[in-house]
């Protein structure tokens, strides 16, 4: 592992990328499926929601692993009947995927309470929430 990523960051990121993989496998885009509609997502976005809820309230050493518990452990073995191996993509455990839902859950809540909408009528975050600016 390159020692200029931090392990907090190194494990958040396989959390977002492994997130992504379970949307597309599940819905074949990275889409959250929202009671008012998808939430489309990308690993940017999930890494900044998953890392920015949990950085003032946790140090660095506590989330990375945290993040390295809601994924699958790692195998290095290929699959018996593989002849190159590539590489493995990150899985989140189930407990991963609950978490990664309630946070994506929680982020729509959120912008359908406050309710600014754009042209299009897609939920966007405000610039400012009662005088504070985002």
């Amino acid at each position: 592992m390159d020692m200029s990523v931090k392990p907090y960051e190194y494990f958040g990121w396989r959390v977002a990328e492994a997130y992504i993989y379970h949307l597309v496998a599940t819905w074949r885009r990275p889409v959250y499926r929202y009671e008012t509609g998808d939430i489309e997502v990308s690993r940017y976005f999930l890494f900044g929601l998953l890392d920015g809820y949990l950085m003032d309230r946790r140090d660095a050493g506590w989330r990375a692993r945290f993040y390295e518990k809601l994924l699958e452990p790692f195998d290095e073995k290929p699959a018996l009947n593989t002849v190159i191996c590539g590489g493995k993509v990150p899985v989140l455990s189930k407990r991963g995927i609950r978490y990664m839902n309630a946070l994506v859950h929680q982020y729509g809540d959120m912008l359908t309470d406050i309710g600014v909408q754009d042209e299009y009528g897609t939920l966007i975050p405000p610039e400012s929430y009662k005088g504070i600016s985002l």
